[in-house]
């Protein structure tokens, strides 16, 4: 007996953040935006969830009705959405399909987070859980914190569904108002992955989110905005004056890249991004050689400017260049990277995306 099911796609961005690296923990700002790379999930609805990764080569399934148990696999960002779906009472059945896309994985432009809401995308439609939009960003965050394991701040996800093309997003992320500031079009974006990969989870990102909140909590703030030098003096030690001092710095960056941004003056937009970079590297201590040597040598190149994004520990770094040299500016950059690390780096021309969003129509199975 032929089983007509109706056949769903959906395309969910990666992300990278302009400015405001490592604030969003602490309530602060900053200013991401969702690219035109994706994770694009290809699914029906199904009696248990059966997907097939490209990326991974490998076929995953589980009951999600049944009790989830952490695998230590990347069906893990599945089980994750099913469970906090679950746990506010919704009905969501099973699904078969196909993960795959252009977006890279592990390589800082928030993978993970762009799986989970591909997932919550497709159930949100095929199940019709009425989910709305800022609902789906608490839920992916959720999923992320609670059963994965990553203590990740609620950017990313926020980024993935409030993405407008052509457009940031200038967010705080403790009240999570924003608003939409305009990319200027003589702008060019790359990203470049160092080919370092990093883990979210890592120690060393937890030690930094655990001194910050430790922070916020002895001068008794509930976010890094309400936070200036003078309170930085009263915190105990040197390593908690010294991340938290960062922490300062970037919100302020951040509202002068946002206006930077607005009036259109982007060497400016440049200098303060390649300011924080160094910042990151030298007080928050995230960077490392690989991620370095591509700033600097963008700058030489003659970018704008550059600095890493996502958590750091490797990953990627994002440059911004006049639209007309930014293939020139990547040619001699990759030639120069390899000849130092001996290893062939990978990078994108990218911009501003919609968020995740459903595509196609009926099929057959």
């Amino acid at each position: 007996m032929l089983v007509i099911r109706m056949k769903y796609v959906v395309l969910s961005p990666g992300r990278i953040n302009l400015i405001g690296e490592h604030t969003d923990y602490s309530g602060g700002y900053a200013m991401p935006m969702a690219i035109n790379l994706y994770t694009r999930l290809e699914a029906s609805k199904f009696e248990i969830v059966e997907l097939f990764s490209e990326h991974f080569m490998e076929h995953m399934s589980f009951d999600p009705q049944k009790q989830l148990i952490k695998t230590g696999r990347w069906i893990d960002y599945v089980m994750g959405v099913y469970k906090v779906v679950h746990d506010e009472g919704m009905d969501a059945g099973g699904m078969k399909g196909t993960i795959s896309g252009n977006l890279p994985v592990g390589s800082g432009l928030s993978s993970s987070a762009s799986l989970e809401l591909a997932i919550l995308e497709f159930l949100n439609r095929a199940y019709s859980l009425g989910i709305p939009k800022l609902k789906k960003a608490v839920l992916a965050k959720k999923a992320e914190n609670e059963f994965v394991g990553v203590p990740c701040g609620i950017l990313d996800q926020f980024a993935i569904v409030f993405g407008k093309e052509d457009h940031a997003i200038f967010m705080d992320t403790e009240t999570l108002e924003y608003e939409y500031v305009p990319i200027p079009e003589d702008i060019g974006i790359i990203v470049f992955h160092s080919g370092i990969r990093r883990s979210l989870s890592a120690s060393e990102y937890s030690k930094r989110r655990k001194l910050v909140e430790e922070s916020l909590a002895m001068l008794g703030k509930t976010s890094s905005k309400y936070i200036n030098e003078g309170d930085i003096k009263k915190l105990p030690t040197e390593i908690h004056k010294k991340r938290m001092g960062y922490v300062i710095r970037e919100n302020q960056r951040v509202l002068a890249a946002r206006d930077a941004l607005k009036e259109g003056d982007v060497e400016l937009f440049g200098k303060i991004l390649t300011e924080a970079h160094w910042d990151l590297a030298k007080e928050y201590e995230v960077s490392c050689g690989e991620l370095d040597f591509l700033v600097r040598t963008a700058g030489e190149l003659g970018a704008y400017g550059a600095r890493l994004t996502g958590a750091g520990f490797g990953g990627a770094v994002i440059i911004i260049a006049n639209k007309e040299k930014v293939g020139e500016i990547s040619r001699e950059l990759f030639m120069r990277y390899r000849k130092v690390f001996r290893w062939e780096p990978e990078y994108y021309f990218v911009k501003a995306s919609d968020g995740v969003g459903l595509f196609g129509g009926a099929g057959h199975d």
